[in-house]
């Protein structure tokens, strides 16, 4: 028997005139190697809020009032004391003048002294009580009240 060649049939179907290829791949094609391209910095904005600005600044301000009020409350609190004190040494030197003083008579001497120049005591006087009658005046009657009386004049 011969030898029947080898013969293969292919079952493609070929569309127009172009062929396919079986034994080809589809050639892919190489990618190209991209470097990274440098980023752009990006530049910092602080944006401000104008009503946080001021509030810092009103906060700022009280600070400082309030240090100062401090300031003048402690002021104020050595001057009281200061004047406390004062007032204390006022009250002893007063107190030793009262002494010195009513220790410099005696009031049974001035009594006699006195009742020689022509003093009568109290209990020697006589009283006599006075009583005063105001009299009453007689009111006049008020724009409202004349208003009034030629209304129920008028009306009566």
């Amino acid at each position: 028997m011969a030898r029947q060649p080898e013969v293969k049939y292919i079952n493609a179907y070929v569309s127009g005139s172009m062929a396919y290829q079986l034994n080809t791949a589809p050639a892919r094609k190489k990618k190209r190697v991209t470097l990274p391209k440098p980023r752009r910095e990006k530049k910092v904005v602080v944006r401000l809020d104008p009503v946080a600005i001021c509030g810092i600044a009103m906060a700022a301000v009280l600070l400082v009032l309030l240090v100062v009020g401090f300031t003048r409350l402690q002021d104020a609190r050595a001057e009281a004391a200061a004047l406390e004190s004062y007032v204390s040494d006022l009250w002893e030197e007063n107190k030793q003048l009262q002494d010195t003083y009513s220790s410099g008579y005696d009031l049974d001497e001035i009594e006699k002294i006195a009742q020689a120049m022509g003093m009568v005591p109290q209990s020697q006087i006589p009283q006599v009580e006075i009583e005063v009658n105001v009299p009453q005046q007689e009111s006049q009657p008020t724009a409202w009240e004349s208003f009034f009386a030629f209304l129920t004049g008028l009306f009566a």
